[in-house]
């Protein structure tokens, strides 16, 4: 007999085998055989059974770290957002305070008139020390005017005014004077900014006492700047070499410019005289 002739006798056994085989499964007939059978499977089965769980609970661990990844990035995401936020909040907390102190200046003060300003740059000119503001002749700004900033405290004075911008020179810059006054001794002088960016007083008289740690003020000669604005503090009285006339001084500035954001342009106060 040829293959290709049995391959339908071949399928007919099949499935008439197969059709018996679930006709005596059904009457129950093969239950013995079948649990013979099964006897050296279940361990196997156990086995595939135990596999095929431990396979799904590995999935869903990798699936729980992965989970876990996304959210611990996203939470670290979030306290940077926070973080800078709250940075953001903090800035914005003390320029505020900046500003009140400076409200509360124009408040104590009604006869006398001020032009707020925002310090938009700095001269690099590491031998000339200048802020830029953001006022000008537009604003009522004028060469000469005082500057100061919070606690009334004197920063230096209009050197140039442009339309919209001016120009700050520093206390601490070489060519600054200012006559000062001792709040304690009350004596006078002179503060001049110095080359390395220090406050120098001179031109005191010998008879006057000078006491590290006294304020110095503005003493208002001349009516150009007010009178009891803030300089700085005496730190060290200078040692006056034989046959000098005055006293020296070294003193602190009041407040460091670089940090200072904004301040006041004085443009009139009671008893004020032309700038020259």
């Amino acid at each position: 007999m040829r293959a290709g002739s049995r391959r339908p006798w071949n399928a007919g056994l099949a499935i008439g085998l197969s059709l018996a085989l679930l006709f005596l499964h059904g009457l129950g007939w093969l239950q013995p055989v079948e649990e013979i059978v099964m006897i050296p499977l279940t361990p196997l089965q156990q086995l595939l059974s135990g596999a095929g769980r431990g396979a799904l609970e590995a999935f869903a661990f990798l699936r729980e770290i992965r989970t876990l990844r996304q959210e611990v990035q996203r939470l670290r995401d979030q306290v940077e957002e926070l973080r800078t936020e709250n940075l953001r909040l903090q800035e914005l907390e003390a320029e505020n305070a900046e500003l009140r102190a400076l409200l509360g200046i124009a408040q104590e003060n009604p006869q006398t008139t001020f032009v707020a300003a925002t310090v938009i740059g700095y001269e690099t000119n590491p031998y000339l020390r200048y802020l830029i503001l953001d006022v000008g002749t537009r604003q009522g700004v004028r060469e000469g005017m005082p500057v100061i900033t919070r606690g009334s405290a004197l920063i230096g004075r209009i050197a140039e005014a442009g339309l919209n911008r001016s120009r700050v020179r520093l206390l601490t810059d070489a060519g600054s004077q200012v006559g000062a006054l001792l709040q304690t001794s009350r004596a006078t002088g002179i503060v001049i900014g110095q080359p390395d960016g220090s406050l120098l007083l001179d031109f005191v008289n010998p008879d006057e006492e000078i006491l590290p740690g006294d304020t110095v003020l503005t003493s208002g000669i001349g009516g150009q700047i007010p009178r009891a604005l803030v300089i700085g503090q005496v730190t060290e009285r200078l040692s006056a070499g034989g046959g000098e006339p005055f006293q020296r001084a070294r003193v602190r500035p009041a407040v460091d410019p670089r940090r200072i954001t904004h301040v006041l342009v004085i443009t009139s106060f009671p008893g004020m005289e032309s700038a020259p």
